[in-house]
């Protein structure tokens, strides 16, 4: 099994999560306005209880976004830094994914939508079902727009009455939401994603042969004014 050091920045909380001989370590921080303070201290702390050094790390992860602009941004750009000085693959992880397989992993709900606040009266909307592998998998596609035009998930996919959990900070509209999407039966605005839900996630893909290389270390934002920069000489 690899080593895989994984980073989540894409929300007010960040984390940091090693997967070491089937172990999975993490530490996190819910410290607002912090993460660029924060996330190598606790990478370094993580590698210390392992007795592990940054070279012996297979893959880096992260969550890629969307999110927080700046934390994506500081997620990536370690993540990238990393993995070319270290001639180390990356996998980059949907955020919106890595939130739903929290509400699995916390709340064992299989059958998930993502809310995230998106700011300026949109939100982040994903819709997302328990795979084979006991990961999420993405129905349809994840999409910015305003709440009460968010997807009918039922058009899709079928749905089971009552299974239907909506997660994330964009919780603050369930009205406008609900109306749109009535087969939404529960709510928990304050579930967000972990870099250890980003290792249960990358783990697949690594099986599955799908890395990257580290200049494909970038965010995700899906809000198109947004531009990103690869590191100068990169």
């Amino acid at each position: 099994m690899p080593n895989i050091l994984a980073l989540e920045c894409a929300s007010d909380s960040c984390s940091v999560a090693l997967l070491h001989h089937s172990n999975l370590l993490e530490k996190t921080s819910d410290s607002p306005k912090r993460h660029n303070e924060l996330i190598l201290p606790m990478v370094e702390e993580l590698l210390a209880e392992a007795q592990l050094t940054i070279q012996d790390i297979d893959v880096y992860a992260f969550g890629c976004g969307p999110g927080s602009f700046t934390g994506i941004r500081i997620a990536a750009s370690i993540v990238q830094g990393l993995a070319f000085s270290n001639s180390k693959p990356v996998i980059p992880v949907s955020s919106l994914a890595s939130l739903a397989q929290s509400a699995y992993s916390t709340q064992l709900y299989s059958d998930v939508v993502t809310a995230v606040d998106a700011r300026m009266g949109e939100i982040y909307w994903a819709h997302y079902r328990l795979g084979d592998k006991k990961t999420m998998e993405l129905l349809g596609a994840e999409v910015l727009c305003s709440p009460s035009s968010t997807p009918r998930i039922s058009e899709s996919t079928t749905i089971i009455p009552g299974s239907v959990l909506a997660i994330g900070s964009g919780c603050l509209y369930q009205n406008d939401i609900a109306a749109a999407n009535p087969e939404i039966s529960h709510w928990a605005p304050d579930i967000m994603a972990s870099a250890k839900d980003v290792i249960q996630l990358a783990l697949v893909c690594y099986e599955n042969g799908d890395v990257r290389a580290a200049h494909e270390a970038i965010p995700v934002y899906l809000r198109e004014k947004v531009n990103w920069k690869k590191l100068p000489g990169r």
